[in-house]
């Protein structure tokens, strides 16, 4: 019997473990090309996703467009019934879109008259008055829309600002005068 030495032994551990590599390189290509498959599979099936909540949102949709169609195609004369008719259908046709959107949880807020909250409102500008609060909502061009909890839009406003000290003395003046003339007025 022949006994092996320690260069012997060495080569012998040294192809083990070359053997146990390629075993874990190969381990982990093919785990590797699994994870790039499994990624793929779910972009795909993510965009199936997306289509399929946008076919469902536009189909729903659709519906309202057919109408706006068959309301534009309406060879209107201009007297007061055909106007009417007109915008009673308009009135449907915006009704229908409303229910068709609130659906899909849209709702529609506003924030005029309420303290400005910049979560829900986003101000377009502010506007001295005496007539509101500052920091009120007095006007509001675009309303905000939620998507469930969701912001989708917010509200566009004009927030109340306190009138400025020498613009409230020159309304007073004008106050008096005006007053003044009157009576002057009354008097002649």
């Amino acid at each position: 019997m022949v006994k092996k030495g320690p260069v012997s032994k060495l080569k012998e551990e040294l192809r083990a473990k070359d053997a146990e590599v390629a075993d874990m390189r190969s381990l982990a290509l093919r785990t590797a090309a699994e994870f790039d498959n499994a990624r793929k599979r779910w972009q795909r099936e993510r965009e199936e996703l997306r289509i399929q909540a946008q076919a469902e949102v536009l189909g729903a949709l659709v519906e309202i467009w057919d109408n706006f169609e068959r309301a534009l195609a309406v060879d209107a004369e201009d007297n007061e019934k055909t106007l009417e008719s007109y915008r009673k259908g308009v009135e449907l046709i915006f009704s229908q879109f409303s229910d068709a959107l609130a659906k899909y949880g849209l709702m529609q807020y506003s924030c005029l008259g309420e303290e400005f909250d910049p979560t829900k409102a986003e101000a377009l500008g502010y506007m001295e008055t005496s007539e509101a609060k500052p920091g009120q909502v007095v006007e509001e061009p675009k309303k905000g829309f939620m998507l469930g909890d969701y912001l989708l839009r917010p509200a566009q406003v004009i927030v109340a600002r306190e009138v400025k000290e020498e613009k409230k003395e020159a309304e007073a003046s004008e106050e008096t005068t005006g007053k003044q003339r009157s009576r002057e007025d009354k008097e002649v």
